[in-house]
């Protein structure tokens, strides 16, 4: 069996070492919900239900419109975070490997 998250990072094409990625479930006061950890450090980051709730009510377009923006301020905030500029595709990876 493959050891996905190695203690040693591992290395991008350009030689420099990935950072850690971690979706957990984190939970206070009596509540869960799904947190990101990069390199063991929480990515303050979350999206307003209730704004989100409203485009779909909207109508489908303009969900997806919401959804793609939801999708594109994520990416810029973790690139933000890392302080390297990643894409969508990237960070799906990342969830799966552990390594970003």
């Amino acid at each position: 069996m493959k050891n996905i998250n190695p203690k040693t990072p591992p290395l991008r094409k350009d030689g420099t070492t990935k950072v850690k990625f971690e979706v957990r479930m984190q939970g206070a006061a009596g509540t869960v919900k799904k947190a990101i950890f990069i390199d063991n450090e929480l990515l303050d980051w979350s999206i307003d239900i209730g704004s989100l709730m409203e485009a779909q009510r909207m109508g489908p377009e303009f969900f997806r419109a919401a959804q793609r923006d939801i999708q594109k301020h994520f990416v810029e905030s973790v690139s933000e975070f890392v302080g390297r500029k990643f894409t969508a595709a990237e960070i799906q990876i990342a969830t799966t490997t552990g390594w970003l």
